[in-house]
C-alpha cells in the first residue's frame, strides 16, 4: 500500500507528495527532461533537478496555483521562504532517482583529498 506525505512549509503553506517508492522510470525521465545539463552552472542544475522532481512528486498543495505537473512555471511563483525546505525535502528522492550521483558525491576514504565542490 502506498502512502502520501504532507509537508508544512515555512510560509504556512503545505505540499503533499506521492510516495517516492511509487515512482517509475517514466517519472525519472520526466524529471530529467527539465535539466539542461549545463555543468558550468551547478546551482542552476540543482534547481532544475529539484523542479523536475517536484513536478512528478507533488500531488496536491495549498497554493492558489496550478500543480507543477500541469504548469511547471508555478514553481517559480512560490514564496522564497519555502525554497530551502523544498530543496531539503527533495534530496532523498534525488538520491533514489540518481543513486550513482549520490555515490559519486561520497567521500572516498582511500583518497588523500576531499571531494570537489562541483
Amino acid at each position: 500500500m502506498s502512502t502520501t506525505e504532507r509537508h508544512n512549509l515555512p510560509s504556512g503553506a503545505w505540499v503533499q507528495f506521492r510516495d517516492p517508492m511509487t515512482l517509475r522510470r517514466g517519472d525519472k525521465k520526466r524529471a530529467m527532461a527539465s535539466v539542461s545539463g549545463d555543468v558550468d552552472k551547478p546551482l542552476a542544475m540543482a534547481y532544475e533537478m529539484t523542479d523536475g522532481i517536484l513536478q512528478v512528486l507533488i500531488i496536491d498543495w495549498s497554493y492558489d496555483l496550478p500543480l507543477p505537473s500541469a504548469s511547471p512555471d508555478s514553481l517559480d511563483l512560490l514564496p522564497l521562504a519555502d525554497d530551502q525546505k523544498l530543496m531539503e525535502l527533495t534530496e532523498p528522492v534525488r538520491k533514489l532517482l540518481w543513486p550513482e550521483e549520490s555515490a559519486k558525491d561520497a567521500k572516498d576514504e582511500a583518497s588523500p583529498t576531499e571531494p570537489s565542490a562541483a
